[in-house]
Order: C-alpha cells, then sequence, then structure tokens
C-alpha cells in the first residue's frame, strides 16, 4: 500500500468508529414528543364538566384563542349560532361597583348572584342569551352565549356557568 492509500484507511475508520461511538448511545423506537403547549389564559373553562351539564361537548377553537379571550364551539363546529365566549380582563373598581355597572346588560330580575371570589353573577340578557361575571382581585371574567344552541336549554346554561365560576374562582 502507498502512503496516501493508508493515510484515507486510517482517516476512514476513524470516521467509522466516530460515528460508531456517537450512534452507540441511541434510543430504538420514536423520539420522544414534547408535551403541548398549555392552552391561552382565556380558556378557562373545565370541558369535562361543561359537558356533562350542558349535555352538548364543547370545544374551543385554538385558532383564535388567546390569553384575553377563548371561544367555544358547540357540536358541528363552525356554527356561527350558539358559541361560548370567555372574555378575562382587567379592573380597578370595587367588585360590587364592576358588578353593578356590568349587570346592566341583564334582563330584569334576571341575575342570580355566585358566591365565589369577589362576587359573581349569571343572568338574561338581550331577550335569552346567558351571561355571566366573576370578579376576582383585579381581573373580570366574563361569559356569554351567543344564542341557544340545538341539544341544551337556558336553565342548563345558566348552571353550568355558575359551576364555571365557582371552579374559576377555587383556581
Amino acid at each position: 500500500m502507498t502512503g496516501s492509500t493508508t493515510l484515507l484507511l486510517t482517516g476512514l475508520s476513524a470516521v467509522a468508529a466516530l460515528l460508531a461511538a456517537c450512534t452507540a448511545g441511541e434510543r430504538v423506537g420514536p423520539a420522544p414528543q414534547a408535551q403541548p403547549p398549555p392552552p391561552p389564559a382565556a380558556c378557562l373553562l373545565d370541558g369535562t364538566e361543561l359537558t356533562a351539564t350542558t349535555g352538548l361537548t364543547w370545544t374551543p377553537d385554538q385558532n383564535t384563542a388567546t390569553d384575553t379571550r377563548c371561544v367555544y364551539d358547540p357540536p358541528g363546529g363552525s356554527t356561527p349560532a350558539g358559541f361560548l365566549a370567555v372574555d378575562v380582563g382587567s379592573t380597578t373598581d370595587d367588585a360590587a361597583s364592576q358588578l353593578d355597572t356590568i349587570a346592566e346588560l341583564c334582563d330584569s330580575g334576571s341575575r342570580a348572584e355566585v358566591d365565589a371570589a369577589d362576587g359573581g353573577f349569571v343572568c338574561r340578557f338581550d331577550g335569552g342569551n346567558v351571561y355571566a361575571v366573576l370578579v376576582r382581585g383585579g381581573q373580570v371574567v366574563t361569559v356569554s352565549t351567543s344564542a341557544l344552541p340545538t341539544g341544551t336549554t337556558y336553565a342548563k346554561l345558566a348552571v353550568a356557568m355558575t359551576q364555571q365560576l365557582s371552579a374559576i374562582a377555587a383556581r
């Protein structure tokens, strides 16, 4: 063998040894999957509880969800009527004043108090839609329906929203 051939073979042997050392510790099988990112902060509703109470499976729209707004669609997906919207905002008012101001949206006599966090309520507005509000610390969380989706009732939505506000307050 010539000197250049010996040098080439020595170099190839070194590369082969290096590759063998690098691959010796590799796992066999698929690479571990990263955990999915947490949902946007405004996706506060407990889907299992919401489904159990309303009889409908609500799905958060991850494409439009943010830290201040999350829309839950009823079964059937992109139907514009019947969605739930959760909005999270801040307030500097005291809780009672904030709740009374927001309650001006409610149909007369429909406000039912929710004993959670700094206070809250569920009511009907705009001729029958359901609206819920919770004040906790410096945050105001509102949950509202756009319309009544087929397969549930306003009473079930009101109960579900009351449960959801209590659960949010407990976090």
